[in-house]
């Protein structure tokens, strides 16, 4: 199996590998599985069965993970994607491995990433141990530091300023996570999510040019796999622009906006295509969530820059597009993505 490589956590998004393929490892490690387990005396036949339980596991994970792109860019490994019965199994085919070998770090990880159904409480230290560990044994394992980088992921505790120690705890958080970001990009410089996620972190701490930095090299080293999920759920060239339109180089803020929105055209009128015959009870609001989001990120822009008639077009495109929805829906959600009342921008002025 050429395609498996234990360096590699296969939940990660940008790990290039089919169904079909992790099907064909699952059933390998089955038939390796199903021929030595009662050979377990034998030192060299444990380790290849220790492997083929992490390999089984891991690729039940992948298959069952339902591959979405969340909102720290990885896949949810335990936000309750899995059902229980289903989890479950995976941790008893990890226990397995790590029964025949203590000190898998592959293993070792797999099981800190499962460790907690909450993945935002203070058990996760929990989980950061069994990721410690796998780090402790193995010194470049990128995908250990990546995940144990995301475990320090909440972007809330940034929202009350007024509580000092609050956001100082917060501030050491991300700053850990961003040092094991920047180890996992050592070992692999090459793996956009790495900097994805290294980008996100900067993005909060309000850190624009290193966060333009890390996104600009997620879009240079985005396999196509991870491009067909960021044109579809996250658009990374919106998390740029933001950071662009922050630095005040508003050209290239709009010049990603526009970007994202031609991308974004497409994909909605390959979408409604499929639903040609039932569109007038489709939601069309969800539909064009993201194009909507965008084309006010770009309104902003263009206020901001002085392209004042620019920012006002892109408005009275959004409310046109918006007519199932309420003025004073508009009004709020336009408010609430730009921070400038719409009629402020629809004076053109």
């Amino acid at each position: 199996m050429s395609k498996y490589d234990t360096d590699l956590d296969y939940v990660i998004l940008d790990v290039d590998i089919s169904g079909d393929e992790l099907e064909e490892i699952k059933a390998e490690a089955d038939k390796i599985i199903s021929e030595n387990k009662k050979k377990k005396k034998d030192e060299e036949i444990k380790k290849m069965l220790a492997l083929a339980y992490l390999k089984k596991a891991q690729c039940q994970r992948k298959l069952g993970s339902g591959h979405s792109c969340g909102a720290v860019f990885y896949e949810d490994i335990a936000m309750g994607i899995f059902i229980k019965k289903e989890k479950r199994n995976i941790k008893k085919l990890l226990k397995k491995a790590l029964k025949l070998s203590p000190d898998m770090p592959e293993a070792l990880m797999q099981v800190g990433i499962l460790n907690e159904h909450s993945w935002y409480n203070d058990k996760n230290y929990k989980s950061i141990n069994f990721i410690s560990m796998a780090i402790q044994l193995k010194s470049d394992y990128a995908a250990a530091f990546n995940n144990r980088a995301m475990l320090f992921y909440k972007s809330d505790d940034f929202d009350d300023e007024d509580d000092k120690d609050k956001l100082e705890k917060a501030k050491i958080k991300f700053r850990n996570a961003i040092a094991d970001l920047t180890e996992a990009i050592k070992i692999r410089p090459f793996d956009a999510v790495y900097y994805l996620n290294r980008g996100k972190f900067h993005t909060v701490l309000k850190e624009h040019k290193e966060a333009v930095d890390d996104f600009s090299n997620t879009i240079n080293y985005a396999s196509d796999v991870l491009k067909e999920k960021l044109e579809k759920d996250v658009l990374i060239l919106n998390l740029r622009g933001k950071e662009y339109a922050e630095l005040k180089e508003y050209g290239k803020a709009i010049d990603d906006f526009s970007e994202s929105l031609h991308i974004l055209q497409g994909r909605d009128y390959k979408f409604l295509m499929r639903y040609e015959k039932n569109k007038e009870q489709f939601d069309m609001d969800r539909v064009y969530r993201d194009f909507f989001e965008t084309l006010l990120m770009r309104a902003k822009t263009y206020y901001l820059s002085g392209e004042k008639t620019k920012a006002k077009a892109d408005i009275e495109e959004y409310i046109k597009r918006k007519h199932k929805v309420t003025d004073d829906t508009n009004h709020r959600e336009i408010i609430r993505l730009t921070g400038i009342a719409p009629e402020d921008i629809l004076k053109g002025e």
